[in-house]
């Protein structure tokens, strides 16, 4: 670890703009850059001014996050070359958006809480987008946090705060372990850190797999056969991007009629009827 810290510390030549910079880093983040920090300073002063560095450096990525993640997937999902990716980015951060808060989870939680004087919506997905950053994880930091604050649907400000306040709680906690741990043991609080972030990491997928699999086995029941529920996909996507779905007909070389139904109007140029809009 003193070879990472000594490289970053060569880098920027001041111990706290390294941990504000190394907090800007995504994976690293806030999380990161405070176990960096047990081999950095001693004194609790020096924690508790690198920790708000950690905050600050954190925090510069929140709002860009939160006002670009969307916008800049729906233009991805347009585009020929990043489509996939984009398609899978959002899903992702879909699937860690219901983990902060669903309407699912919202309406059990209320039957529970009959008696109880009922939350706005906006104050739950506020208290669960707090929640999920304050947790002291790896993959729970600024930069998730604010791509899943661009998901939830409501105001900015709201999901900014959210994600601040989260992250003060995570970074406060993780510098009271980092202090209170003893010298010899900062590398293999380092260490076990990063193991947790690839153990985090490999389960989110394999759930997430699963989860997709699941989610499409049963949507293929529920449209009773694999092109129907593949036309609900097209026609889904097509409406997220304000598109039209165009069917087109067209003759192979050996005479056969072929049905193609795609979002490009000219994707097929050996029409022979006139574009169908479904």
């Amino acid at each position: 670890m003193n070879e990472i810290i000594d490289f970053f510390r060569s880098v920027f030549n001041n111990d706290y703009l390294t941990l504000y910079v190394i907090s800007i880093i995504p994976i690293i983040e806030l999380r990161g850059a405070i176990v960096f920090m047990t081999g950095m300073f001693s004194s609790v002063q020096e924690m508790i001014a690198g920790m708000f560095c950690c905050v600050a450096g954190s925090t510069t990525v929140i709002l860009p996050l939160i006002l670009l993640v969307r916008p800049l997937i729906r233009r991805m999902k347009r585009s020929k070359w990043f489509a996939k990716i984009a398609k899978g980015l959002e899903s992702s951060i879909a699937d860690r958006a219901e983990s902060a808060y669903s309407e699912e989870k919202d309406a059990a939680l209320s039957k529970r809480k009959k008696n109880r004087k009922p939350l706005s919506t906006d104050t739950k997905k506020f208290l669960g987008l707090f929640a999920f950053v304050a947790i002291p994880l790896p993959m729970t930091g600024a930069w998730t946090g604010s791509c899943i604050g661009s998901f939830l649907d409501f105001p900015v400000w709201k999901a900014a705060l959210a994600v601040f306040f989260g992250n003060i709680v995570a970074g406060a906690i993780l510098t009271t372990v980092a202090y209170f741990m003893p010298q010899q043991y900062a590398d293999l609080f380092m260490y076990g850190f990063v193991l947790l972030a690839v153990a985090i990491a490999v389960t989110l997928y394999f759930t997430r797999s699963k989860k997709m699999e699941k989610r499409r086995q049963e949507e293929l029941a529920k449209y009773g056969s694999k092109s129907e529920y593949e036309l609900a996909v097209l026609s889904k996507e097509a409406a997220e991007n304000g598109e039209f779905l165009i069917k087109k007909e067209y003759l192979d070389e050996n005479g056969d009629k072929h049905i193609v139904i795609g979002r490009d109007a000219t994707r097929n140029e050996k029409a022979v009827d006139d574009d169908s809009v479904i």
